[in-house]
């Protein structure tokens, strides 16, 4: 028996190239669950945006954004080898399960300037661990807004300077939160992100 929890669409328009989203399987078998995460996969898809951090027994699935032809190719030198050929068409699939510990470059062989990313895959991540791994905070360095990212919902931030004064909180709804920086100084803080009893912390930059 399992439970699917669809997490809602993510506003690909406000997130420009940021386009990772989740979906969850719990299962009663397992202390702590395999998860399905998935990427949409088309070109400006890379780095961070492409990359997550899972634990073995994990899947990924990348889903077409467009009708554009691509591919999910290993790179030589990843832990496993995974290749869905090329293929075209908007909401096409292609999902790989990673059983070995190990890091995993792939690109799409159609556009590998613009589309590539790496897999890295733990033996053993606890909840809190695979929170902390996978928040993202960009652009960062930051100068006017910058863009909160979760595979939680998130629940609330907290910004404060490198001495511990609170500069700026307030409350998140979702996986994705924006937040105005322009009215403060430029230096170093410190954004802390909380998803229920989830929590982590990320250095942040102001110029």
């Amino acid at each position: 028996m399992c439970i699917l929890l669809k997490y809602k669409p993510l506003n690909f328009s406000r997130m420009k190239n940021f386009s990772l989203f989740i979906a969850v399987f719990l299962g009663v078998w397992s202390m702590t669950a395999q998860q399905t995460f998935e990427i949409i996969w088309e070109q400006g898809v890379n780095g961070a945006d492409a990359s997550l951090t899972i634990e073995t027994g994990d899947t990924v699935r990348w889903i077409w954004g467009n009708a554009s032809p691509h591919s999910v190719t290993s790179l030589e030198g990843s832990q496993e080898d995974f290749d869905s050929t090329v293929i075209t068409g908007e909401g096409t699939e292609f999902e790989f399960t990673f059983t070995q510990e190990g890091t995993n470059d792939y690109q799409c062989d159609v556009h590998p300037g613009s589309m590539f990313g790496t897999i890295t895959v733990m033996d053993e991540l606890s909840v809190d661990d695979k929170f902390a791994e996978n928040v993202k905070v960009y652009p960062n360095p930051v100068e006017n807004e910058v863009n909160l990212f979760s595979l939680y919902p998130l629940d609330s931030y907290k910004i404060v300077t490198i001495s511990g004064q609170e500069i700026k909180k307030g409350t998140a709804t979702g996986n994705f939160t924006e937040i105005k920086m322009a009215d403060l100084k430029a230096g170093i803080y410190f954004i802390t992100i909380t998803s229920n009893d989830l929590k982590a912390t990320v250095k942040l930059v102001k110029n």
